[in-house]
C-alpha cells in the first residue's frame, strides 16, 4: 500500500538533484567549428577545466611536421637562412657602429653563426622553436586577454580564456597545414589564403609584403571564433570582445611588421 505523504512536510519531499553533463572534449572540438557560441556556453558551466590541452597539442604536433616539411624544402630553406643572415648582419653592423665590436669581430661571429645554423642544427633549431613559440604565444594571449577583460568587468577566470584559445587553436592548425602547403608549392615563405597570393615580395617592401601577408581569411575567421568565446566564458557582448580581439590583433601586426618585434618575424 503506497504511504501518503503530507504535502506541509517538505522534509518528507525527495528532490532529485539536476545532474548537468559534461561536455565531451571531442564534441566541444566539434563545436567550435558547428556551434562556436553555444560550445563555449557549455564549456563554462562544465565542471571540467582542461579542455585546451588536447587541441593545444594537436597544434603543437602540427607546428613540430610543418618545421619538418619546410626545413626539407630547398628553396624554403635557403630563404630563412638568406632573412636570418640579413637581420643578424644589420645587427652587426649596428653593433659596429656603435663601437661595441670591430668589423673584422662581426665578420667571425658571422660566419661561426651561418656554420652552426647549418645541417641538422637548422631542423632541431626549428622544432625547438615551434614548440616554444606555441606554448609562449598561448600562454602570453591567454593572460593578455585575461587582464584585458577585466577592464570590462568580463567574469571570465583564465582557465575559461585558455578554453577559448585551446579550442580555436584547431583552426590555427588547420591555417599552418594550408599556409605550409602553399609555401611548399609557390616556393615562398608567408602565403596563405589572403591577399598575399596576388603581390609579389619584389613590388614593395619587406615590412609592407610581412603586413599584407598577416590578413589572412583563416587567422580573420581565427579572430572572429575566440571573441564568440571570449565573449560566452565572460558574460559581455560578442560586439565588446571582438573589437577588442581584432584591436590587439591589429596591434601585433603592426609591431610585428613594422615595429620592434620586426627582428622575430626575420626581418
Amino acid at each position: 500500500m503506497e504511504e501518503n505523504k503530507d504535502p506541509l512536510n517538505p522534509a518528507e519531499e525527495i528532490e532529485s538533484p539536476e545532474i548537468q553533463e559534461n561536455i565531451s572534449i571531442g564534441d566541444a572540438m566539434a563545436g567550435v567549428f558547428s556551434e562556436p557560441g553555444n560550445t563555449f556556453l557549455s564549456v563554462k558551466s562544465s565542471s571540467k577545466k582542461n579542455y585546451w590541452l588536447i587541441p593545444l597539442l594537436i597544434l603543437i604536433v602540427v607546428s613540430m611536421l610543418s618545421s619538418v616539411l619546410v626545413t626539407r624544402d630547398e628553396e624554403l630553406t635557403s630563404e630563412i637562412k638568406t632573412q636570418q643572415k640579413e637581420a643578424m648582419k644589420k645587427r652587426f653592423d649596428e653593433a659596429v657602429k656603435e663601437g661595441k665590436m670591430t668589423q673584422e669581430q662581426a665578420d667571425e661571429q658571422l660566419a661561426s653563426t651561418e656554420k652552426m645554423f647549418g645541417g641538422s642544427t637548422f631542423v632541431i633549431f626549428g622544432l625547438i622553436g615551434s614548440i616554444a613559440g606555441v606554448l609562449i604565444i598561448f600562454f602570453l594571449k591567454a593572460l593578455i586577454y585575461w587582464g584585458g577583460l577585466k577592464l570590462f568587468k568580463g567574469s571570465a577566470g583564465y582557465g575559461d580564456i585558455m578554453n577559448v584559445l585551446g579550442l580555436t587553436a584547431l583552426i590555427t592548425a588547420i591555417q599552418m597545414v594550408v599556409d605550409t602547403v602553399l609555401a611548399i608549392l609557390m616556393g615562398k615563405l608567408l602565403m596563405n589564403i589572403g591577399p598575399v597570393l596576388l603581390i609579389s615580395s619584389e613590388s614593395v617592401s619587406k615590412d609592407m609584403f610581412t603586413f599584407i601577408a598577416n590578413f589572412d581569411l583563416i587567422n580573420i575567421w581565427y579572430t572572429i571564433i575566440v571573441g564568440i568565446g571570449l565573449a560566452k566564458v565572460s558574460n559581455l557582448k560578442s560586439s565588446i570582445t571582438i573589437p577588442f580581439v581584432f584591436v590587439l590583433w591589429l596591434a601585433w601586426v603592426l609591431l610585428s611588421s613594422f615595429g620592434p618585434f620586426g627582428m622575430f618575424m626575420g626581418r
